[in-house]
């Protein structure tokens, strides 16, 4: 199974959020990922978070991020390195609060999300799910067998429902099966 990883660094910036966004999606398109709509407002939406609450709370001058992609698994993680020890908590926001809403956004978005510590800090990261991708040549030149199951994974997955995610009031995102 092909997994395509990337790793940078940023300074602890609040101008470090948008380049992070950009670098994260450019890399996934050199990738050949094609990301509807919705999945890139989600990718955006955890890259800021993740990265932001990096930015606020570190003490040391340099973040790492890291996002890996597995076409086949349909999942992208986002992983943001700092310098703190210091866990991130999920707080109740004041309906006029400006801030305080970011690991609710994470968790209503992603597929699984989580925090540990690490020897220089902590790793902050998200798992999102990506869209179906196409049917690529190689896939058919790889064998009727591989094509074959490609597509009934395909069609396995239409007929079913959206399920609603927890915590998460209003939502339809559909449910990804695992494998």
């Amino acid at each position: 199974m092909v997994v395509h990883s990337h790793v940078f660094f940023l300074t602890r910036d609040p101008l470090s959020v948008p380049v992070a966004r950009h670098r994260v999606r450019t890399r996934i398109t050199n990738w050949g990922v094609l990301l509807d709509e919705d999945t890139r407002l989600a990718l955006d939406t955890v890259i800021s978070e993740l990265v932001t609450n990096a930015v606020q709370h570190s003490d040391r001058p340099m973040l790492t991020v890291a996002v890996h992609v597995s076409v086949r698994l349909q999942r992208a993680l986002v992983e943001v390195y700092d310098g703190s020890t210091a866990l991130p908590r999920r707080r109740r926001a004041a309906a006029d609060a400006e801030s305080g809403r970011g690991l609710e956004l994470v968790e209503c978005l992603a597929l699984a999300h989580g925090v540990e510590r690490t020897e220089r800090g902590k790793r902050v990261w998200a798992e999102l799910a990506l869209p179906e991708q196409p049917v690529t040549r190689r896939q058919v030149l790889a064998g009727p067998r591989r094509l074959v199951r490609a597509a009934l994974n395909a069609l396995g997955r239409r007929g079913r429902p959206p399920k609603r995610t927890p915590n998460c009031p209003g939502s339809t995102r559909p449910a990804v099966p695992a494998r």
